[in-house]
């Protein structure tokens, strides 16, 4: 399916376009409280791009009849969790419902050796009581969900569709037309795709509810990959903590991608929604 992004500056079903049964459907599932949207943020984007992503959402919501305020979840860095929540509160949670919005701090796994010996990885200290640790990537949103127990409350609240992209990929956050293209498609997962969309962390996906708790709940269906990276780290030695200075990649960083999401879909099931200029 190709959408001209000019398309998505409009959500009028007065205009009659190519989409309009599709956006039809999509107002329908937003009235109905039928939609949800995760927000992740990667730690490159900054804080004024989030404040105008924010606020788009908050004018498009408003420009919806009868207003809506869809559960509303956003992941973010360590570092970046209170002023996201700042942010929030400074704005009176651009309107949104703040019983049903969530900040949740990304999840890290620790970085593990590399070695010669079979079964002999070891987990890497930066320090004698401080493992090295980085973000596992934007599949970990799902154990978020889980964990958090947030997927049992879309689950109770009848979501039916959850728009889960990054703030990078100039993300129609929360738009009509996707959810109701998704939707109109009977499909388990949408996928929107544009020439823009170059770094490895941009994403735009619309999961079905069934497809979400397929991802939350069966550990299996997630695909990690291990990154060769050089990290200094201290190890035990004859009963004393050295720091070592490798010269080479020297550990695996496990990462896994919200794409994932696509393996355990089947073709038929899926709506690859192309933005065009």
């Amino acid at each position: 399916m190709h959408i001209p992004y000019k398309t998505l500056n409009s959500y009028d079903v007065k205009v009659e376009h190519v989409f309009n049964s599709e956006l039809k459907k999509g107002l329908e599932i937003l009235l109905k409280s039928k939609a949800a949207i995760v927000l992740v943020r990667n730690g490159s984007d900054s804080d004024a791009e989030f404040l105008t992503l924010l606020n788009s959402f908050s004018e498009l919501m408003k420009a919806v009849e009868n207003r809506v305020c869809p559960p509303f979840i956003i992941v973010s860095p360590a570092g970046h969790v209170e002023s996201v929540r700042s942010c929030l509160m400074e704005n009176d949670y651009f309107g949104l419902d703040t019983q049903k919005v969530w900040v949740l701090e990304e999840l890290n796994l620790p970085i593990v050796s590399i070695s010669s010996e079979a079964n002999r990885e070891k987990i890497m200290m930066k320090s004698p009581w401080e493992i090295i640790e980085r973000p596992a990537g934007s599949g970990s949103i799902f154990s978020l969900l889980s964990s958090n127990k947030i997927l049992d409350s879309l689950n109770e609240m009848g979501v039916h569709y959850t728009q889960i992209c990054s703030v990078s990929n100039r993300p129609a956050i929360g738009h009509p037309l996707l959810f109701g293209a998704v939707a109109s498609a009977g499909a388990d997962v949408g996928i929107k795709l544009s020439k823009s969309s170059e770094m490895e962390d941009d994403f735009d996906l619309i999961l079905s509810i069934d497809q979400l708790n397929k991802m939350c709940r069966d550990v299996t269906q997630l695909r990690f990959s291990a990154h060769l990276e050089q990290h200094e780290h201290v190890k035990l030695v004859d009963g004393q903590w050295i720091t070592v200075q490798p010269v080479a990649v020297n550990s695996h960083r496990l990462h896994a991608d919200v794409m994932s999401a696509l393996n355990s879909c089947s073709a038929v099931k899926l709506c690859v929604m192309e933005i065009v200029e």
